[in-house]
Formats: structure tokens, sequence, C-alpha cells
């Protein structure tokens, strides 16, 4: 029977793109902005700002452990509206704090939220409402959102400081983010289409459709003794080392290694964060159309011209062309985790499988930036760094593939 071209799964990926946008784009991406005027009105060093920050992630990491088992017990809907009120909370109270306690108490909730409601369960509903066939493309939808509102909120984030202060800004962005998220978490998110009366949208024959409708998959405690999820966590660690190392430190880069302009640094990566929703579309089409070989080879000739112009970067349009290749690269931070758990652990138990994983991810995301900021300060360069992000890179992309020689028989698995 033919698809019909709108359905209810397309209103879930605008809901996950909802999502992203409301949740990274709000509370990650505008804290470049706030922060300055933190410093400035607390006294607080750029060290303790970073620390603040670092408490999200560990959060978030943290939270992410059982944001499954969560859903498992009291639904998504239920999960996602706690997630909301935490997130949008927290948030809220990094607006009212002096200390760094209460700023980093404010932070470690919202970090606890942003678990439930923006990169496992955007992950849980592509891989649920999505064959194998379409999950590439439709990650790549969802998680452009981050950049999307990224680009719209830190706009929105400008203004307010403009006409208020830091305080004022948190207290309505964090409303903003609550008007967007709860009607999402209470009366459009629904876990599976099978709650509808529908199946995973990709299948064009019924033998296909059966498969994709089948909840099966490899436990949690089974994948965890296996060579693939080992070789999954090295992977997922190496993109979010690699990509963040060199995201964190790409104003300082092109400004005190290269001696750019601030406002030359900051137009560039404002450029990074616009071609990178491109490079979601183009890598979960990539990915979806040739494979996840195709794909890894895609990233990794990314890698290898992005440092390539990075090492070059003293003069405008080589530092330029690294902005434009690094953008692409870049967007196999979000897209490429969720797509390769999702393709080797199936549907069954993916959001606690994709919790695990994203552990790993998100340590990654965390010392990446602190050892190429290191090898900076030690060396005045960060060639060094650069250099060794590929060499890390291209072993990483022999270990997706590798992760990925029983995805058919994890998939399948029904016990």
């Amino acid at each position: 029977m033919k698809e019909k071209k709108f359905t209810y799964h397309y209103v879930i990926i605008i809901a996950c793109f909802i999502m992203m946008a409301a949740t990274v784009g709000i509370t990650v991406n505008t804290f470049t902005i706030i922060s300055p005027a933190m410093i400035a009105d607390l006294g607080i060093t750029a060290t303790q700002v970073q620390l603040i920050s670092l408490v999200s992630t560990f959060a978030n990491m943290f939270a992410g452990l059982f944001v499954g088992k969560l859903m498992a017990k009291f639904g998504m809907k239920m999960t996602m509206t706690v997630g909301t009120i935490l997130m949008c909370g927290g948030f809220a109270l990094r607006g009212m704090s002096s200390t760094m306690l209460t700023l980093c108490a404010s932070n470690f909730v919202c970090g606890l939220g942003m678990a439930e409601i923006s990169t496992i369960p955007s992950g849980v509903l592509v891989n649920n409402w999505f064959s194998m066939e379409k999950k590439g493309t439709m990650s790549g939808i969802a998680f452009a959102g981050s950049v999307v509102g990224g680009i719209v909120f830190v706009q929105v984030a400008n203004v307010l400081m403009q006409a208020y202060d830091w305080r004022v800004t948190h207290y309505v962005l964090a409303a903003v983010c609550a008007v967007l998220m709860l009607p999402i978490s209470l009366f459009v998110v629904r876990a599976r289409p099978e709650m509808m009366g529908l199946r995973p949208l990709g299948s064009e024959n019924s033998a296909g459709a059966a498969a994709a409708a089948a909840v099966t998959g490899i436990s949690a405690e089974k994948f965890r003794k296996t060579a693939s999820f080992w070789l999954l966590a090295f992977t997922v660690f190496v993109i979010g080392f690699t990509n963040m190392g060199i995201q964190r430190n790409f104003a300082i880069c092109l400004q005190n290694e290269h001696g750019h302009s601030e406002d030359f640094a900051a137009m560039v990566y404002s450029a990074v964060m616009f071609i990178q929703i491109f490079g979601k579309l183009i890598l979960g089409a990539v990915y979806d159309k040739k494979g996840v070989k195709i794909g890894t080879i895609y990233n990794t000739v990314l890698v290898i011209a992005t440092v390539a112009f990075a090492l070059a970067s003293n003069n405008a349009p080589m530092a330029v062309g690294f902005g434009v290749v690094f953008g692409l690269l870049g967007s196999m931070t979000t897209v490429t985790p969720p797509y390769l758990t999702a393709l080797i652990v199936g549907r069954r138990n993916y959001a606690g499988i994709f919790g695990l994983v994203n552990v790993f991810f998100n340590v990654g995301v965390a010392v990446g930036a602190v050892v190429a900021a290191r090898v900076f300060d030690a060396t005045g360069s960060f060639n060094g760094a650069w250099i060794a992000f590929a060499v890390l890179m291209v072993i990483a992309a022999f270990t997706t593939v590798l992760s990925t020689k029983h995805a058919k028989e994890y998939r399948s698995m029904t016990d």
C-alpha cells in the first residue's frame, strides 16, 4: 500500500527538531553570550564559568544512564514532562544565583532535565518511528534543530542582554523553553507508531514493513559484553573528543594563534553554525543512500581536510575554508552516535543502550577541549592537537565499521 505523503511520523520529526532547538539551542548555545555578563557581575573567572558548564555536562551524562529505565517505567510523556520542568526550572534558578555553589547546583538540575528531553528521547523517537532506510535522513533533520535553535536563540539572548541583563535573559528563555516543550511532551509525543495504529515509516514491501515494525534488539546486558559495544564506545568518545576539542577552541585558534580579529573569528564561527544545518542533512542522507561505510569515509575525508585548513589558517581564505569544512564535519556529533547505536542494537533496548553509549560521548566532549587547550598553552600552537585528532578519527573510522559487523544479528534478537 502506498504511504501517505504526510503522516504523524513527520509530526514526530518536527517535535524532535523543536526539542533539540529548545534544549541544546537555549541552554547550551546561549551560554557563550551570557557568560561574559555573569563574569562581570559576579566577579567569577572564566575557568569558573567553564566549571559551571562542565557540571551540566556531567549531570546530563549521569541522568542519561537512567532515562531508558524511566521511560520504560513511567512512559515517555511523564519522563519528558518532568525533564522539561527540571531543565527550565534549573535554567531559571541559574538566573537567580549569586554564588558558585548555587550556580553549579542549578546547572546540575538543568543538566538532569536535559537528558530526559534532548538527544536520548529524540534518538528513541527517530529509531522507533522510522525504519533503517530512513533513520539517517530523519536523524539529520531532527538534530539540525540544535543548530537552528542555537542561531535563533543566541540572537534572542543578545537582544535580551542589551535590553535587560543576564538574569532576565535566563527567566525569559526558561519561559520560552517551557512554552515550546510542555505541549510537545504532554500532547504530541508518542513513543511508538503502534500506539497510533501505524508502523515505522520507510519500508516499501510487506516483509520489510513487518521487520521494521518488530520490536527486537539485543539486551543491554548482552551488548555490554560484546566487542561491538567497546568499539562503538571508543568511536563515540573520539567523535566527542575531537569535534568539541576543535569547536570550543575554534575562535582561540583563529585569534590567539593566527592573529585574526575578533570580528573575523566570530563571523567564521557563525558560518560554522550555519553550515552545520546543511551538514546534518547531508550526512543523514549519505548514511541512508550509501550506507555506514561510505558515510564513515565521508567523515574521515572531512576531518583530514579540516586539519589541513586549520594548520594553514593564518591567512583569511584558509581560515574560511577551516570554518566551512569543519561546519560539515561537526554535524556528526549529533547525527552519528544515535544513528550507529540504532543500526547496531535495534529498537527494543535502544534507550538504555544509547544512554550508556552517550556517557562515552560526553566524556569525550568534556575532556577534548581541555586537552587541546593544554596543548596550545604548552606549545603556543594547536597544531599538535589537530594532527592527533586527525589520527584518532582515522582510527575511529576502522572501529566504526568493525562495530557494525554483527549489526543484523543484534537487531534481530528477541531475548
